[in-house]
């Protein structure tokens, strides 16, 4: 079994510098001209960044939690003023409760998922993963068929 407190450090360090990677990629892009499409969605973009501008250690601290926004988030908060400095700090905080919870729920079920399913886990993996390839073939058959119908 890994030692729950380094899996902890590894989680929080690893996400931590992925969110500085991309804060600084969005540092980088500030200023220059995008082509961000419609005129509606640069206008959710001004929304969004006037959100994050007005209270940016809410959305630094939101921004971890909802599904598909991290990276997104921090590119975001990249193109804005926001100190560089006071973003590498308080996602240090942030990581580390995020790698605390996500560990600790992933340790705490883990467990439990095993002993529910004992010695079942090979055979429903194997299944799952015969539909996954099943649901692959069937996906591409049917995009070859499409090609060939153009």
């Amino acid at each position: 079994m890994l030692d729950p407190v380094r899996v902890w450090l590894a989680a929080s360090t690893g996400a931590w510098l992925g969110h500085m990677f991309w804060f600084t990629t969005g540092r980088a892009i500030r200023g220059r001209r995008l082509a961000l499409g419609s005129a509606a969605f640069r206008a959710r973009a001004a929304q969004v960044n006037r959100l994050i501008e007005a209270r940016p250690v809410t959305a630094i601290l939101l921004l971890q939690y909802l599904y598909g926004l991290r990276l997104v988030g921090a590119v975001a908060l990249g193109l804005t003023e926001f100190s560089l400095l006071r973003f590498a700090l308080y996602q240090i905080v942030n990581c580390l409760v995020w790698a605390g919870l996500i560990g600790g729920v992933g340790y705490l079920l883990g467990g439990l998922v095993t002993e529910i399913f004992h010695g079942w886990f090979k055979w429903i993996w194997m299944v799952a993963s015969a539909v996954l390839v099943f649901l692959l073939f069937r996906f591409l058959g049917r995009l070859l068929d499409r090609i060939k119908e153009e």
